[in-house]
C-alpha cells in the first residue's frame, strides 16, 4: 500500500448517516443473528441475481448460496466480504456461514448492547461521530422520539427529526400521532402549524437532534409547490372532516388524492424549512436512488429542488448519496448553491467505481469543505466494519490518483482526506 493509502486507512470517520437498532432491540435479538446479518443492502443485489418469478418470502440459505457467487463483487457484496475478512478472518463463502455466524456470536457473548456497539463502531470501524435516523413503525410517525431517551444509543449519536408521513399526508393518522406526542389537539391548520413546533422544540431540547430529515422520496416526488394558505386549508379540513361527504362521496382512508393533498403537504414542508432556517438546523435529503428493488427512479432527482434550495437560501442542505446515478448533476448543483453540500453516505457501496469517478470530478469543481465522504447507512453495528473500509479504500484511489497526475502533493491529499472523511462533519454539525 501507498503511504496516501496508509494515512487514509488509519483515519478516523464521521458517519453522517445509520440506522441502528437500539441497544434494547440488539439485546432482544443477539441470538437470532448469524452469517446472514452481515448481507445488509446485499440482499437487494441477490434479488436482483435472481431475476423474477423468484419464491415468496425471506431470502434462505438454499437461495443465498446459490445467488451470492454472482452478486459478490457488486458494491455491496464487497462491503460484506470486507467486513467479514476484517472482524473474522474468513471469507464470506457458504463453506464459512457456520464458522462466521459461530464467530459473530463470540464477538457477542459477554458485551453489553453498548459494548458490542463500542467494539464494532467506535473501535473497529473508527466511526467517532454518527448521526442517526431510526425507522420503526412501532414508533409511529416520530420514530426519532428514540433521541429523547439516552439509554437506547451511544452519546456519539446524533438524531434526525423524519416526519415523511406528514410530507405525504392522505390522511389524519400522521396529525393524530403528532397530537399524541404533543398532548395537544390540532383542529386547525393553525393549530397544527403549533403542534409541529412544539414537536421540533422538544428534540432541540434534548441537545441531540442534529437535523431535520426528509426522505420523503420513498413515498412521492421530490418536487416542492407553493401552496396558498387556503389550499392547505382546504386538505386540512378534508382530511379532519374525512366522514363527511363531500360532493356526494364519504371515503374513510385517504380521505383526499395526491393533488388536493399535496398543498398540505408542502405547505407543511415548507413551514419545517422556516423552522430550520430560524433554528439554524441543517436539513438532510435524500435524493436518487431508493433502497431495494423495484423502487421508481424518476421523481428523486436533486435538481427538483432547486426552488427549495434557491428559496431557503440561509438553510444548510446535506444532500444524500450523490444523487446517483445523477451525480455530475449534484455536482454542478453544489457548485452554485453555497448552502449545499454533498453526502456521500451509503454511494460507495451502491457503485464503488461510479463514487470514486463522481469524487474526483467534485473536488475538481468544489471546495473540499462542501463534501461529506462517508456514512454507513446500516442497521447492525458490525455493518460498518465494511462498509467504512469499501469508502477509505475509495477515497485512498481517488486521491492516489490525484498525486500520480500532480493535482495533490502529499500534504493536499492528507488536508483533503482529513477534511472529507470526519472535520467537514464537525464543522457542519458541531456536535462536540
Amino acid at each position: 500500500m501507498s503511504a496516501t493509502s496508509d494515512f487514509v486507512l488509519a483515519q478516523p470517520l464521521f458517519c453522517h448517516h445509520d440506522h441502528h437498532i437500539s441497544y434494547a432491540d440488539l439485546d432482544a435479538q443477539r441470538e437470532s443473528f448469524g452469517y446472514d446479518s452481515l448481507l445488509s443492502y446485499a440482499t437487494a443485489d441477490l434479488a436482483t441475481a435472481e431475476g423474477p418469478r423468484a419464491p415468496q418470502g425471506p431470502m434462505t440459505r438454499e437461495r443465498i448460496e446459490r445467488l451470492w457467487p454472482k452478486m459478490r463483487l457488486t458494491g455491496y457484496g464487497r462491503a460484506v466480504s470486507l467486513g467479514c475478512r476484517e472482524l473474522f478472518g474468513l471469507e464470506f463463502a457458504p463453506e464459512n456461514f457456520e464458522a462466521i455466524s459461530e464467530a459473530l456470536q463470540t464477538a457477542l457473548a459477554g458485551r453489553t448492547a453498548a459494548e458490542v456497539c463500542a467494539h464494532f463502531v467506535a473501535e473497529k470501524a473508527r466511526n467517532l461521530w454518527t448521526i442517526h435516523d431510526y425507522i420503526d413503525d412501532r414508533y409511529g410517525y416520530l420514530p426519532s422520539a428514540s433521541a429523547l431517551n439516552p439509554h437506547l444509543y451511544p452519546n456519539s449519536y446524533r438524531f434526525t427529526l423524519r416526519l415523511d408521513h406528514l410530507l405525504d399526508i392522505a390522511d389524519d393518522a400522521p396529525i393524530a400521532e403528532i397530537e399524541a406526542f404533543t398532548g395537544r389537539s390540532a383542529h386547525s391548520l393553525d393549530q397544527l402549524l403549533q403542534r409541529l413546533n412544539e414537536v421540533v422544540t422538544t428534540f432541540l431540547a434534548t441537545g441531540k437532534l442534529a437535523a431535520i430529515k426528509i426522505a420523503v422520496a420513498y413515498l412521492r416526488d421530490l418536487s416542492v409547490s407553493e401552496p396558498t394558505r387556503h389550499e392547505a386549508e382546504n386538505a386540512f379540513n378534508r382530511i379532519r372532516n374525512r366522514t363527511l361527504a363531500w360532493g356526494g362521496l364519504r371515503q374513510d382512508k385517504a380521505a383526499v388524492d395526491a393533488t388536493t393533498s399535496r398543498a398540505l403537504s408542502d405547505f407543511l414542508l415548507h413551514a419545517l424549512m422556516g423552522r430550520a432556517s430560524d433554528e439554524d438546523l441543517p436539513v438532510q435529503v435524500h435524493t436518487g436512488y431508493l433502497e431495494g428493488n423495484w423502487r421508481p427512479l424518476d421523481g428523486t432527482q436533486a435538481l427538483r429542488l432547486l426552488p427549495l434550495f434557491g428559496r431557503y437560501r440561509d438553510v444548510r442542505f446535506d444532500v444524500f448519496h450523490g444523487s446517483w446515478p445523477l451525480t455530475a448533476e449534484m455536482g454542478a448543483i453544489a457548485k452554485t448553491y453555497p448552502n449545499v453540500w454533498i453526502d456521500m453516505c451509503w454511494l460507495w457501496a451502491m457503485n464503488p467505481g461510479q463514487a470514486a469517478q463522481a469524487l474526483s470530478q467534485w473536488l475538481d469543481c468544489l471546495p473540499f469543505n462542501k463534501i461529506f465522504a462517508y456514512g454507513a447507512d446500516t442497521w447492525l453495528p458490525w455493518g460498518n466494519v465494511g462498509y467504512s473500509l469499501l469508502a477509505k479504500q475509495g477515497v485512498a484511489r481517488v486521491l492516489e490518483e490525484k498525486i500520480s497526475s500532480g493535482v495533490m502533493s502529499q500534504a493536499d491529499a492528507r488536508e483533503v482526506a482529513e477534511a472529507i472523511m470526519l472535520r467537514n462533519g464537525l464543522e457542519f454539525y458541531g456536535p462536540e
